[in-house]
This record gives structure tokens, sequence and C-alpha cells, in this order.
């Protein structure tokens, strides 16, 4: 598996996909041209690795430090954390970590939104 790392541009956040440490970091603005098409790599990078780490004991994480979200890029988050939540019910080790200014009270909100009906271990840390 190789590491996937994509410079931030202002409509579009940086990424890095660290299969060393299982990590995928999403961090500062997201509202790409074309959504869809930035997140699929990481979509399959995520599944990649949740397949790779089926029964692992460390965990593979999401990283999200996003200060704002279109409405694609909270679809294609929400697609993310729909398979990571798969993965920990079938016994896969996952963890967020969501980090978010405390200023920006939108994004805490989202966060809280987006992941309180999941089952799988998460930290939401306000800085």
């Amino acid at each position: 598996m190789e590491r996937i790392s994509i410079q931030g541009t202002r409509s579009s956040p940086e990424v890095d996909c660290d299969p060393a440490t299982k990590t995928l970091r999403l961090e500062g603005e997201s509202y790409p041209e074309n959504t869809f098409d930035f997140y699929k790599p990481l979509v399959a990078w995520l599944e990649d690795v949740l397949a790779e780490n089926d029964g692992g004991s460390d965990p593979v994480t999401l990283d999200v430090a996003l200060a704002y979200l279109n409405t694609g890029s909270i679809k294609s988050l929400m697609d993310m954390l729909d398979r990571m939540d798969e993965a920990h019910e079938a016994g896969t080790a996952v963890a967020v970590v969501w980090r978010c200014d405390a200023e920006n009270e939108r994004v805490v909100e989202l966060a809280e939104e987006l992941l309180e009906d999941l089952s799988l271990p998460y930290e939401i840390k306000t800085e």
C-alpha cells in the first residue's frame, strides 16, 4: 500500500494517508471543485487499509481537522465513517479523532452529528 500525500489548497484539504501508522489525516478546508473525484482515492485507500487490518490490534485512524466542509465533502466523509463503523462492528480496530477550533461551533456540531450514531470509538478535541 502506498502513501498518499496531497498538498492543501484554498479549497481542498491537506491529505496524508500513511500506511505505516494506518492513519488518514485531513486538514484545512474542503470544498474542491469535484468532491467525488477528490475523495475517491482516499476512500479506496481507507477500504484497503481496513481490509488489511482485519483483526489487527493497531487501529486504523481517521484524523480530521477541517474548518469548513461543503455538502459533497460531508457526504464523502460520511461514507468513510460508515465504512469504518462497519469494520469496527466486524472486529477491526478503528478510531476517529476530530480536531475542531473551539470557536467554530458549526464544525463542532457537525462532528457531533456525524459521529453520534456510530458505534466506533471517537474523540472530538476542541482546541
